[in-house]
């Protein structure tokens, strides 16, 4: 696991990760995920079920894997993990973030280890243990990721540490898609307003203009955005980039995890670009009934101030933006849910 200096680092639900480096934060980001949706989803019968299921701790613990066996692109594929003792003796069984995982393989190659955004944090807890009794059974919980790519998917659960046996997981998506000016379109309208002033007209073409704040009094920020689509066949996914100053240069946005590339990663090595700067990436899949959030990342820097002065943040929940905030300077980082957060560096010193 990779080390950071000077960091506080918060682990969030499904995935949601953020930091700050080099002042206290006061932070809503990583907030749970759900979908928004522009126009109402079209809901079939309830999905079938696929299990998977092995032999741990020593051959005294079953763990099952359960999923269903079809999921639409946008939402979550969701495995939920059961622990079932059959000796006849009470076991201790290790709780903590890498109790269970996900590694998904889809149809185009792409591999995804829902694993791999935590090994870039440090001070993760240790295991905990807990007491199963015999013939007890025990919930691990669901792991959720979005399904962001074309099916069927592959999933390899992991229960402690021991792959399970494949599941199969079918992405289906209604029928037609929508063009590229309404994909477009629905991008905008499920950003909560953030792009109402930054508004992007053709893919991957960039615009510059302004980011308001939700609320408060923060100036706003001077941004350039763009939108960048491509077709996974009957459904869309379009890449929301947006840079703060309008002329930041060498961002990258790394996939399949939605993280920055270096300079501005979190574990680029200094020196780091000169603050104040703001990234802000936002993956959207977009099918007849919409535009769907599945991934987002946040990177700012901004210059501290000697009166003590204090910017805004904003996390978007699928709703509303939540507000926090904290003192000038320092780095964020912010990444592994569906929703971004915003920070106004604006109030800043320049």
């Amino acid at each position: 696991m990779r080390a950071l200096t000077t960091a506080t680092v918060v682990v969030a639900i499904t995935l949601g990760l953020s930091g700050w480096v080099g002042s206290p934060r006061a932070n809503a980001g990583g907030l749970p995920s759900g979908g928004f949706v522009t126009r109402g989803p079209e809901h079939g019968p309830p999905a079938k079920t696929a299990r998977s299921s092995g032999l741990i701790l020593g051959g005294r613990v079953r763990c099952t894997a359960t999923v269903g066996s079809e999921v639409q692109a946008g939402e979550a594929v969701s495995v939920r993990f059961t622990l079932r003792n059959l000796s006849k003796r009470p076991v201790k069984v290790p709780l903590w973030v890498f109790s269970t995982g996900l590694v998904v393989r889809a149809a185009d190659g792409t591999t995804y280890d829902t694993s791999e955004p935590l090994d870039a944090l440090p001070g993760i807890p240790p295991p905990i243990p807990s007491k199963l009794r015999p013939g007890r059974t025990k919930s691990l919980g669901r792991l959720k990721l979005p399904a962001r790519w074309n099916g069927p998917l592959r999933i390899t659960p992991e229960c402690e540490g021991k792959p399970l046996h494949v599941l199969r997981v079918a992405v289906t998506a209604p029928w037609p898609s929508p063009d590229e000016s309404t994909a477009i379109d629905d991008v905008v309208a499920a950003s909560g307003h953030l792009l109402d002033k930054c508004r992007p007209q053709t893919s991957g073409v960039a615009v510059d203009g302004e980011i308001d704040p939700p609320s408060g009094n923060a100036p706003p920020l001077s941004a350039r955005c763009s939108v960048s689509i491509s077709s996974r066949g009957n459904f869309w996914v379009a890449q929301v980039l947006i840079l703060v100053p309008p002329g930041l240069q060498d961002v990258t946005v790394l996939q399949p995890y939605e993280v920055f590339g270096p300079p501005y990663g979190l574990d680029s090595p200094p020196p780091w670009p000169a603050p104040p700067f703001e990234a802000i990436a936002w993956e959207f899949v977009v099918t007849k009934n919409g535009a769907f959030p599945v991934a987002s990342a946040t990177v700012a820097a901004s210059n501290s101030s000697s009166s003590g002065q204090m910017d805004s943040s904003f996390s978007w929940n699928g709703k509303a933006w939540q507000g926090g905030g904290g003192s000038c300077g320092g780095r964020m980082w912010a990444w592994g849910g569906r929703f971004p957060t915003v920070e106004f560096i604006s109030a800043c010193p320049s």
